[in-house]
């Protein structure tokens, strides 16, 4: 992605951002001597587990959240736990935390060797690549080299399969390729160009694999692997990033089926990739699958994120914004806690939540989550400067030689408005971002004259010579208004397994306004498949389609009968208790 020579972020996103600046991303890890970090003495190597991730994600974090504010106390931090995982580095290049005989690269190469290594591993890579780009200190790069090295020795030189090394059907340890290519990107080398295509060939030869075949045919995820949503997820950014460098246009067909299915078929109204129903929390549902219960772990909307960056990078089409923008103000702001470092392991759409401790890999993940939705706010080239995700934010580039300061100064996720002020003069397009929720914006008027616009693929693209000062308002809607969203649930056709509920059809229906879904907290007392037990025997909430039109918005507020709604972002976890949430309502069947 760009770099962001400056960006600061109000609003909603703003005030989650900040917190979990000062929260997770200050306090889970302060020095070498921090637990995370002292997983990796030699004193405490281990034979199992993936807890050896988070550091990794906290220097990724931490190095975003330095280039971001410029924060110096921050980059000393992120050094002196990388320094000391560099002082860590053994001769062949290893940085990790399992024990000699149970690391990824001593096996024979038709045995199996299956772990958490080679993951936690990458995720050091990962955060040393970005510490190299955002520092400009050669030896985070070194210790890299040398890590891709070892890799490079294992699964080209040896032939060792990585998917013999991992989890989930090789996706674990295949997923290497995402940070080889962030590596490669950072320091071209021939050795990482030929892990970048060997690794891939794994993803499609891997008996029960198959992944560029299968999501290049459109064949529904769930079939690709075991249907674990975030390995897979990692792995599908992995290829977009080498397609990004290389090109190869089966790459762009896996990854474009795979992507169309996932939008398709297997996301919650909130954004996040979804699981849970019948089978395993954290892996792909069915194709035709909806329940009112939907289960989005916050590890997987960090990775949909991250994978929809890159797309949006490569293409500049804003319907990958749109993805980002959805889990932005909904999946991710309904599974954190007000304190900046408690997140929601599993965030449903109907029923109880709750935030796990703080060794659970969604707490680095969301932390992690919300920088990259930072980077992804504003791109630029050489004559765009392109809006990704509205919120009040200023950001400062330069663009054809001149510096040029964006100011958006408008509540947008509540109001539907936005204001772009602009500092600085120069001639380029301003490109701001149509959400999927907007149709047609209602005006849009520079300097309250009504604006010469283009729409482009997903933006509104502004061209003109700008002068210091100026002001593009954008107003997608009149007011803020309700919309509803009607899903129906035939179990017998969706599920096609015996249930309960065979035979079954049930009606649900839910509330959103501009970019926001709203909840509540009434006791949904519907059976829940995911463990034949109701939540509570409090009143049912059954509406017909006529009240659900005449719900009353005021304040902020959906009032349905005796029934409240509020943003779902707006109702994070504040206590440690669980606790229960309803988006969807049952609608009777007139």
């Amino acid at each position: 992605m760009s770099i962001l020579l400056s960006i600061v972020v109000g609003g909603m996103l703003g005030t989650a951002i900040n917190s979990s600046y000062d929260g997770r991303l200050s306090q889970f890890i302060t020095g070498p001597e921090s637990a995370p970090v002292q997983l990796y003495n030699p004193a405490n190597l281990t034979a199992s587990g993936w807890r050896g991730e988070h550091v990794g994600k906290w220097i990724y974090a931490a190095s975003n959240a330095y280039e971001r504010t410029g924060d110096e106390q921050m980059l000393l931090r992120v050094k002196s736990v990388s320094d000391y995982l560099v002082s860590l580095q053994e001769s062949n290049g290893y940085i990790g935390c399992y024990k000699p005989e149970k690391r990824f690269y001593v096996q024979e190469k038709e045995k199996f060797n299956v772990n958490w290594d080679l993951w936690n591993t990458c995720y050091i890579l990962k955060g040393f690549v970005k510490l190299y780009e955002v520092s400009g200190d050669g030896k985070y790069l070194d210790a890299s080299l040398k890590m891709m090295e070892l890799m490079y020795d294992a699964f080209v030189t040896q032939g060792i399969p990585a998917a013999n090394t991992g989890e989930h059907s090789g996706m674990a340890s295949i997923g290497a390729l995402d940070v080889i290519c962030d590596l490669y990107e950072a320091h071209p080398d021939e050795h990482a160009k030929t892990l970048i295509y060997k690794l891939i060939n794994e993803l499609d030869t891997t008996p029960g694999l198959g992944l560029l075949h299968k999501a290049s045919l459109g064949l529904d995820v769930e079939y690709i692997g075991n249907g674990k949503i975030y390995e897979m997820l990692r792995c599908l950014t992995g290829l977009a990033k080498a397609y990004e460098l290389f090109g190869e246009e089966y790459w762009r067909k896996a990854i474009e089926g795979a992507w169309t299915n996932i939008t398709e078929y297997h996301l919650t109204p909130l954004g996040g990739p979804w699981g849970g129903v019948g089978v395993v929390k954290e892996f792909f549902n069915r194709e035709n699958c909806f329940s009112p219960y939907q289960v989005t772990e916050t590890c997987c909307v960090m990775q949909w994120i991250e994978f929809n960056g890159i797309l949006l990078d490569i293409t500049r089409d804003g319907k990958y914004a749109d993805e980002i923008e959805k889990c932005a103000y909904n999946a991710l702001m309904a599974s954190k806690a007000e304190d900046g470092i408690r997140w929601v392991y599993y965030v449903r759409t109907n029923g109880e939540y709750w935030t796990g401790d703080e060794w659970s890999c969604c707490w680095s993940s969301g932390m992690t989550a919300l920088e990259d939705v930072a980077d992804c706010m504003y791109t630029t080239d050489k004559k765009n400067i392109y809006v990704n995700i509205i919120s009040p934010s200023d950001f400062s580039t330069d663009i054809k030689g001149q510096k040029v300061t964006i100011a958006e100064t408008s509540d947008y996720a509540e109001n539907g408005k936005a204001r772009f002020k602009i500092s600085g003069s120069g001639s380029f397009a301003l490109c701001v971002h149509t959400p999927e929720w907007c149709e047609r914006p209602a005006s849009c008027t520079i300097n309250g004259q009504e604006a010469k616009l283009q729409v482009k693929k997903g933006y509104m693209v502004f061209s003109r010579t700008w002068k210091d000062g100026d002001i593009l308002d954008i107003a997608f809607s009149e007011s803020p208004s309700i919309r509803v969203i009607e899903k129906v649930r035939d179990y017998k056709d969706s599920f096609g397994w015996p249930s309960a509920f065979t035979g079954t059809i049930t009606h649900h229906a839910l509330f959103t306004v501009g970019p926001l879904v709203y909840a509540s907290e009434f006791d949904d007392c519907y059976w829940n498949e995911n463990n034949g037990q109701q939540f509570s025997s409090g009143e049912k909430l059954t509406v017909t389609r006529e009240e659900m039109k005449n719900a009353i918005l005021k304040d902020g507020v959906i009032t349905l009968g005796t029934a409240e709604f509020k943003p779902i972002c707006k109702m994070p976890p504040y206590g440690t208790d669980t606790k229960r949430r309803s988006t969807w309502v049952q609608v009777v069947n007139e």
